[in-house]
């Protein structure tokens, strides 16, 4: 037998199919692009992420049905987007997606007349345009037509689940990134969805991660070339899954994901909300196993950095990223970026603040210019790891995943910001690998073996020493910048 698990991010939609030895099968991968049709917004059209999905999923089962028949699926999907249905479950709109910031403004009049405190008690997360419940204000106020029409909205997890099976779940990390479900009590917030003119029967229904929520329908089985049996399982919120499926699943533990967004996810054994992740937007939210919880610290700026800079500044070298990052000095350089490309993430949740880069003189090549931008990513990711430790969140061991981290020198830069050994696993996309974990589980009762840890990059102590008075630097040099715009 063998699990498939298929990851829907802002940019693409991959699947890998395992077998229950953790052995990987068969993958594929289709990209697509977010448009932006006004500022502030970023959108997908989700027909073409639909259309995405069901082509890796036809790939990979024709792959391994020479092999192995898929007895389960799951789903690893990015936060906080949403696709408005119809009573006829048409689709009436793109989904609005992480970095789409044009609802500050409803998000900050709703969460002042809520409560901000009162937020993070119900859903452990901190109000912010980003979320689910921020953009579906915006929708109600600026898009009466659509939203007079939606029966249903649903997340990227629970279209796919629906379109599969015929019924509407998600996993509970994914619910969790709305900002309208209850983290204590595991369902929708009766309360927030009164306050934002909601109905609970608008939503998919909740579940563990891990669930069987139903087989796939017959005609879309025969379509995919999967079986009509398969059974279809939840996953939940990518960040999750992806630290689920490259083995950070104990306290102490953090998946280092590298993609378009750069986030830290640590695991702990307990409900834990305070003041201090209050203050610093760092949320809690449940992880892959029931009992077990998370929070995640993030730059919305990640490898869509290294992507702008080769389109904008390298095109000579015909996307070949290895040859700009081998361009980059060894050792620290002179600059300090604040690498607010987009929205900036934890801990500020800046949406006003641009980046800027301060030291830059004539005789500097592109690659110290991209270091520089490189090092302002690691050092907003290092904030956050000191914000985390003094709430209480300690984080002894990294494990890297994402396109971001295959190249050594990107490895090497972060292990030195850090000051931190990060651990590298035998794994292509950790979250294809979370949810084919969980729909194994599902199955079998037992996950797939964990990927082997295959190098630990080790910080260079030297290096280490100067970025840490660099720290001390960019603290300044951030504070300055965002309050004199």
């Amino acid at each position: 037998m063998s699990f498939l698990g298929i990851d829907i991010g802002s940019s693409s939609v991959k699947a890998v199919a395992f077998a229950a030895d953790g052995r990987e099968l068969a993958s594929a991968n289709q990209s697509y692009a977010f448009t932006v049709p006004e500022p502030g917004a970023m959108e997908l059209d989700s027909r073409t992420v639909l259309a995405a999905a069901f082509d890796v999923i036809a790939e990979c089962a024709l792959a391994v049905a020479k092999v192995d028949r898929v007895e389960a699926l799951a789903i690893s999907s990015q936060g906080e987007a949403f696709t408005p249905l119809d009573a006829a479950d048409r689709i009436l709109a793109p989904a609005m997606i992480s970095g789409d910031s044009r609802a500050s403004r409803v998000m900050e009049a709703f969460a002042a007349q809520f409560g901000r405190e009162r937020i993070y008690e119900i859903t452990g997360h901190t109000p912010s345009a980003m979320f689910s419940l921020a953009k579906l204000l915006y929708l109600a106020e600026n898009k009466k037509d659509v939203w007079s029409a939606a029966v249903k909205f649903l997340c990227f997890e629970d279209l796919l689940v629906h379109a599969l099976c015929g019924e509407a779940a998600m996993g509970w990390p994914l619910a969790g990134r709305t900002l309208l479900f209850d983290v204590r009590r595991h369902g929708w917030s009766s309360e927030l969805l009164a306050a934002a003119g909601l109905r609970e029967e608008q939503f998919a229904k909740p579940l563990p991660c891990g669930s069987v929520v139903g087989t796939v329908l017959a005609e879309r089985a025969a379509r995919l070339g999967l079986s009509p049996d398969v059974q279809v399982v939840t996953g939940g919120h990518d960040q999750v899954i992806g630290a689920y499926g490259c083995g950070a699943t104990v306290p102490g533990t953090a998946m280092y994901a590298a993609g378009s967004v750069e986030a830290f996810v640590p695991v702990f054994d307990r409900l834990s909300m305070s003041n201090e992740l209050y203050c610093n937007n760092l949320c809690t939210y449940d992880f892959a196993e029931e009992g077990k919880y998370a929070s995640i610290a993030y730059s919305l700026t990640g490898s869509n950095l290294l992507g702008y800079f080769m389109k904008t500044f390298a095109k000579d070298l015909q996307n070949d990223y290895d040859a700009l990052l081998a361009e980059m000095p060894t050792e620290p350089t002179g600059l300090l970026a604040l690498p607010y490309f987009t929205p900036s993430g934890t801990p500020y949740f800046d949406e006003r603040t641009p980046a800027c880069l301060y030291g830059w003189r004539f005789g500097m090549g592109r690659g110290e210019v991209l270091k520089g931008l490189e090092e302002g990513i690691a050092l907003e990711m290092k904030l956050n790891m000191v914000l985390l430790k003094n709430s209480g969140v300690s984080i002894n061991q990294l494990i890297a995943t994402g396109g971001g981290f295959r190249n050594p020198a990107m490895v090497q830069l972060r292990a030195d910001v850090l000051n931190l050994p990060i651990s590298l696993v035998k794994i292509k996309e950790a979250g294809c690998h979370g949810a084919a974990s969980l729909a194994c589980r599902a199955v079998t009762g037992t996950p797939l073996a964990p990927p082997p840890i295959v190098a630990e990059v080790q910080p260079n102590a030297e290096r280490a020493a100067l970025y840490e008075r660099k720290f001390d630097a960019y603290q300044k040099f951030s504070a300055c910048i965002r309050k004199s715009l």
